[in-house]
């Protein structure tokens, strides 16, 4: 896609365009925590009302994501119509995947999940270069779900197959903070408002999938115990 080949070219943007994205880059990524922070924390209290509140819930954000998927499509704006489109992406994700697999309804993170994943991804990657005339909205909402659930299922079988405290899961850790400083660079790089706020994103989505990692390393370590010895 032109577009985002874009962000892969050399540009000049004055020291205030890098400063105003950076700017929202940070805000964005700030926001994001927020955001899941306080998701997290809704969804609680929604499971304590019962059975009917959680899927209430997943109809209503998957409402959302596909509505706004379909008015980010006749955005004029191609950046904007992106950006759109990857914010839908994230209540899709949440709808599909997110809550039915804390509900254990579905299981996005097993080693079968793979085999649904990578053909996934190859086709998504393959319709990025190739296909010119789908808008960019679609790009977008398809494409929050393939990089989180590609970053997710890597930490899931890594932790499994491995375990937190492995050489695996160290380099997992690096590829992952090499994935989230690349996203945040490449959206100050490209210099607007909408390559910022997607670059804060992904380094959200990557830093957030990085410290879980860390965090069970430090679980497996037992790290309570030792005040008890």
């Amino acid at each position: 896609m032109n577009l985002l080949c874009g962000c892969l070219a050399q540009v000049e943007h004055t020291l205030r365009d890098y400063a105003v994205t950076g700017f929202f880059s940070i805000a964005s990524f700030l926001f994001f925590i927020f955001l899941q922070l306080l998701g997290s924390r809704l969804f609680v209290k929604i499971r304590e009302s019962g059975h009917i509140g959680p899927r209430l819930f997943v109809v209503v954000l998957l409402v959302i994501g596909l509505t706004g998927a379909v008015f980010s499509c006749f955005v004029r704006n191609g950046e904007a119509s992106l950006l759109l489109g990857f914010l839908s992406g994230f209540f899709i994700w949440t709808a599909l995947f997110d809550i039915p697999m804390q509900m254990d309804w579905v299981s996005p993170l097993t080693r079968k999940a793979v085999l649904v994943f990578l053909p996934l991804a190859v086709l998504w990657t393959a319709g990025l270069f190739f296909l010119k005339r789908v808008p960019d909205a679609v790009f977008g909402a398809t494409g929050y779900p393939v990089v989180v659930w590609g970053i997710e299922l890597a930490r899931g079988r890594v932790i499994a197959r491995w375990g937190a405290s492995s050489l695996a899961a160290t380099i997992l850790i690096l590829l992952t903070a090499a994935v989230a400083g690349g996203a945040l660079a490449l959206g100050v790089v490209h210099g607007t408002i909408f390559s910022g706020i997607i670059g804060g994103v992904v380094f959200a989505v990557a830093t957030w999938s990085a410290l879980e990692v860390i965090w069970e390393r430090g679980m497996t370590q037992r790290p309570w115990r030792s005040n008890l010895d």
